[in-house]
């Protein structure tokens, strides 16, 4: 199947090279329709046997599950508390469509229940809710004043919604229009309706947009027009015989193209006003909704295929073309003649363009036979002008028709992929209706679901740009097409019951197991007796048992080993896409200019002017000057391919008395920086403190050693929010705070210095035994300052991140003995735990708090609640492995540092150190991500710092950092495809700047920088080459890089290999 697949899609393809006229299928010959409807039906064939087990981690990190409602369908309260009627209200009260008589004026009373059902959404845990703004509870008047009760209510859904983590995805229009405006100037059937409708979106915007990211303009606009005014089964009911029944007013022969025409207006309309007046600030996202089944030929006639082909155009052309390519297409315009209006120039380019992502609701597969001869009649609706008929089964139905369905989904998914640029899509609707009052035990329904979600994991896998998926719906509520007879929810609503109790059926249960991680077919649900839903047993290693310690270390030291045959050919479009690549550097290690421009000495112009540590005497007072040549690396970035820097902000530079006056000269500087990194496509990632407090609150107070540093970074931060926070969506508060702690004050080989013997040899002051932990209680404290900081005065303004880095490696044991496995998990907890257990469950490691004793600061309950959950991402530097041997005869000194109270002894190689000891360590990259995974529920992560050291002045071609980065980057593809969040990598370093442990005699950027030229010129590696060659698409090996720009690099110069 794959081979004849692949020959379809080359003969495609062969056709399309020899039509250099075709460009979309609605002007392709007949025979490449023929083909590309075939081939989509081939491959959604294929899907069947291809849905088998998977995981909520097999999507992308970034995808979203959710559920879904409508406002009439649900709230209830439908004349409560100034709600006007809407046209759904006024469609159902006379008794019209298929909804038995049934109304919306109670439903589910969602209305007064919503916090009852949110709650039961976090039980099931959705990441999502999709629900509608009932206009006329608003806006009364369509128009005009506005509701104080309703504003109230749907700020108090969505503020209860975000508390417990669930995304508002909000529609503004489902069907429900207010009755007045009907009555007015005939709703959609006048532009009048364009105007009022921006103004009701204007209005949304302003209040809830500050929280809601994601808007849908109209729901199922298509079926909207069709159902509304061809055959008048939806809201506001108009038709006109023989295409309608039931209406007492319409003309299904114009009214259904008017509508839809005046949807398009006002949609396009909403969405410029958008990006006009609040794009800049909330940074959401506006779309339009579609009904979208996909279409597939009654019978193998070419004559049928030929009708699909009309059907597609008809249903999701008529909307999506428009959207895409700015007209309907030529079908339409042909068949409908001059019932179709036609969009002027402006409307063209008011309407092309204007969707961030288009929301689809798939149920089904409808069955097309051609039917000419509808062409011959005197008056035609939209049905009769497709020429069509529709049925709900083929010619040769087989009885596993539910499958087959199934895989229409990716059929769909893939025709958008290939005719309309493959689009941001949300699966916004799919479902399966039931008998309401059946049972709870909807087994039909989890195998559906089960099914759907398996054809759509499939598609994503072939490149569909997918970005969410909502069930149909989460409470049983008023249909359309069913009134309450029919029952699509999660959760069954007993109507006769005063109280509108709800309860969970199996779907229910099989999505909540699908969603917390579970990998199950459908008839594999589990169900607690005594509860609504599974629980699940967290274990941290802190509070494991050894054995399973054991097990967990040796699994992730197999793992590990795995991931080095499983690292083979990879590209750029293997990681997801909204994964980011670039590269770091720091403010002190590359910018220079050190007393240029009102910045005063930071502690690290302190530590290396006094010749401590590994300095070799250098400096960072010139550095790479990258405070003047800012534009050049920049543009050397962009040359790269980068697509995010990572920077520091000198605090010293922006406020040079660590507090108060903010120096214009370094807010030029860093918005400089910011705005010419934008400007090339290049997102900015700010690191607020990388090791260089301003040295005048360390001679002030003592620097992190006070909780005044607390106060003073906090006023810190909020002046980089405020000035840069318009355009800074990342920011790292503390650059490997574990580090700072332990090498500034334990063994003193970083600024401030700070040690005592016998565990730093070269300190004039400072007491290892307890200031580590002084100082790392106090970053903790910082950091969740600044976090608070930002989510009550930023978060909904800039919506940004703020996380914290850690210095990681990966810990193995020295040799196979269980004490070495042991003293390893010791080390997790010492070096990671401290910080990240404390973040994520709100205090320190035990065997932290048992071994450090009264040496390390208690949290109190109001700094615990402060510090938990205190970050959007945490962001990790990882380099190599260290070997721990356990070492309990340090537990017994008289005065211990942190390394004595771990009880273990670091190496650089394990017992049986093996000869390719670099491959196996860039591996051990998978098993640290898979350990923070596993025991700190899986948080987003970014990698902040990865690469390898050479020799500065060795050589350009550095192939050892080649081969690094290349085994690193695969073995972190590995740990993504495993279940991973992390978000983003980023090389350490841009540029060969001042090195901790080295000072300019270590290098480990990808551009070399002569200091001996006084231009200090840069010069790219062969790792710029090759990490370039594979930002740009290629895959490739480190023996096949390419270098083609011969003025940029060649070894051979004299100048290069002088140095």
């Amino acid at each position: 199947m794959k081979q004849q697949t692949n020959n379809l899609w080359n003969l495609v393809t062969m056709l399309k090279q020899k039509q250099r006229s075709l460009m979309y299928f609605t002007s392709a010959p007949l025979i490449l329709v023929l083909l590309v409807l075939m081939l989509l039906q081939s491959l959604a064939v294929m899907v069947v046997a291809r849905v088998e087990n998977y995981t909520r981690s097999d999507f992308p990190v970034d995808f979203v599950f959710g559920s879904g409602t409508a406002s009439y369908q649900v709230e209830g309260a439908a004349l409560d508390e100034g709600r006007t009627p809407s046209i759904w209200d006024t469609y159902t009260h006379a008794n019209k469509g298929l909804s038995n008589g049934a109304t919306g004026d109670i439903a589910c009373d969602h209305y007064h229940k919503y916090k009852e059902d949110v709650q039961h959404m976090v039980e099931t845990g959705l990441e999502a809710y999709r629900f509608s703004i009932s206009w006329s509870r608003l806006i009364p008047n369509g128009r005009g004043h506005v509701n104080p009760k309703g504003l109230e209510y749907y700020n108090n859904l969505i503020n209860e919604l975000l508390m417990h983590g669930i995304q508002p995805h909000v529609t503004l229009v489902h069907l429900d229009n207010p009755q007045v405006l009907e009555d007015e100037y005939g709703g959609w059937l006048s532009r009048k309706m364009v105007r009022d409708f921006t103004a009701y979106a204007d209005l949304c915007f302003k209040e809830f947009g500050d929280r809601v990211l994601h808007w849908t303009t109209i729901n199922e606009a298509n079926v909207f027009a069709i159902g509304g005014y061809d055959n008048g089964l939806a809201p506001p009911g108009r038709c006109s015989p023989p295409f309608g029944q039931t209406c007492t007013e319409g003309d299904s022969s114009t009214e259904p193209y008017i509508a839809g025409h005046n949807m398009l207006l006002a949609h396009s309309s909403v969405v410029k006003l958008y990006y006009a007046k609040y794009k800049a600030i909330q940074r959401g996202f506006v779309g339009l909704n579609l009904y979208a089944p996909w279409f597939s030929p009654y019978s193998k006639a070419v004559a049928d295929v030929i009708a699909t082909k009309r059907a597609i155009d008809y249903y999701i052309g008529w909307f999506l073309h428009p959207l895409v390519f700015g007209d309907y297409p030529d079908i339409i315009k042909k068949n409908a003649g001059k019932k179709i209006p036609t969009l002027t120039p402006r409307e063209s380019k008011l309407i092309k363009g204007s969707i961030d992502f288009i929301g689809l609701n798939h149920y089904f597969i409808f069955y097309v036979k051609d039917n000419p001869s509808n062409l011959s009649r005197n008056i035609r609706d939209i049905t009769a002008d497709m020429a069509v008929s529709i049925f709900l089964e083929p010619e040769d139905a087989t009885t596993d028709q539910d499958e087959v369905e199934s895989s229409s989904l990716f059929a769909i998914l893939e025709y958008l992929k290939k005719v309309y640029a493959n689009p941001p899509i949300y699966i916004q609707e799919n479902g399966k209706g039931m008998e309401r009052n059946g049972t709870l035990i909807d087994t039909p329904r989890v195998k559906y679901v089960h099914s759907y979600i398996g054809a759509l994991l499939d598609a994503i896998k072939n490149g569909s740009n997918t970005k969410g998926y909502f069930l149909w719906s989460f409470l049983d509520g008023l249909e359309l097409l069913g009134g309450y007879q029919t029952g699509y929810g999660l959760y069954y609503v007993d109507l006769d019951d005063k109280q509108l109790k709800r309860y969970p059926k199996l779907s229910a249960h099989w999505y909540s197991n699908f969603l917390k991680g579970r990998s199950i077919r459908p008839d594999e649900i589990i169900v607690d007796g005594n509860e609504a839903f599974v629980s699940s047993i967290s274990l941290t290693h802190a509070s494991a048992p050894l054995i399973l310690v054991l097990v967990v270390l040796t699994l992730l030291q197999f793992q590990a080993i795995m991931v080095v045959a499983r690292v083979k050919n990879y590209k750029r479009s293997d990681f997801p896409a909204d994964f980011v690549f670039g590269a770091g550097a720091s403010a002190y290690q590359v910018e220079g200019a050190a007393l240029e421009d009102g910045r005063t000495p930071s502690i690290w112009d302190t530590f290396v002017h006094a010749n401590k540590g590994f300095f070799n005497g250098d400096t960072g007072d010139v550095a790479c000057d990258q405070y003047h040549k800012y534009k050049e690396d920049v543009q050397h970035m962009v040359d790269i391919g980068l697509e995010a820097y990572r920077f520091s902000i000198s605090w010293s530079r922006l406020i040079p008395n660590g507090r108060g006056h903010v120096n214009p000269k370094g807010l030029e500087y860093y918005n400089n920086l910011i705005n010419e990194l934008l400007m090339h496509g290049i997102q900015p990632h700010v690191t607020l403190f990388h090791f260089d407090a301003p040295q005048v609150l360390e001679d002030e107070y003592g620097g992190w050693l006070s909780q005044k540093m607390v106060k003073d970074f906090t006023a810190y931060a909020d002046v980089c929010f405020k000035e840069f926070g318009d355009r800074v969506l990342h920011w790292t508060t503390l650059n490997e705070a574990n580090m700072i702690a332990i090498a500034g004050y334990d063994t003193g080989i970083i600024p401030p210095g700070r040690c005592s013997r016998p565990f730093g040899l070269m300190c004039t002051e400072g007491n290892s035994s307890i200031e580590p932990y002084i100082a790392g209680h106090n970053l903790l404290l910082a950091h969740s300052s600044v976090v608070k900081l930002y989510y009550r005065k930023y978060k909904a303004i800039q919506h940004g991140f703020v996380g914290l880095n850690i210095f990681a490696p990966w810990f193995s044991p020295y040799s196979n003995t269980t004490e070495d496995v042991f003293a390893t998990q010791r080390a997790f907890d010492f070096y990671i735990g401290w910080f990240l257990h404390s973040l994520v469950f709100g205090d320190y490691p035990d065997i932290v708090k048992k071994n450090a004793g009264k040496r390390i600061p208690a949290f109190t309950p109001r700094e615990s609640k402060l510090i938990k959950g205190s970050f959007d991402f945490i962001a990790l530097n990882y380099y190599f492995t260290f070997y721990v041997r356990d070492n309990p005869g340090s537990l017994t000194m008289n005065i211990r540092d942190m390394t004595a109270d771990m009880a273990l002894s670091i190496f650089f190689e394990p017992e049986d150190a093996p000869p390719n000891q670099n491959v196996l360590e860039s591996s051990d990259l998978f098993p640290l991500l898979e350990y923070i995974k596993k025991v700190y529920a899986n948080p987003p992560i970014y990698v902040q710092e990865n690469g390898k050291s050479t020799k500065r002045n060795g050589t350009l071609i550095d192939t050892p950092r080649v081969k690094y980065m290349r085994s690193c980057i695969g073995t972190l593809l590995d740990a993504i495809k495993n279940g991973s969040n992390t978000k983003g990598y980023f090389v350490w370093s841009f540029m060969d700047g001042l090195e901790f442990l080295g000072g300019y005699q270590t290098a480990y950027g990808l551009y070399y920088v002569d200091l001996d030229d006084k231009q200090l010129r840069r010069y790219p590696k062969l790792s710029a080459h090759w990490y370039s060659n594979f930002l740009k698409g290629r895959g490739i090996r480190p023996d096949e890089i390419i270098v083609v720009e011969n003025n940029t690099f060649n070894p051979s110069t004299s100048e290069a290999s002088d140095h």
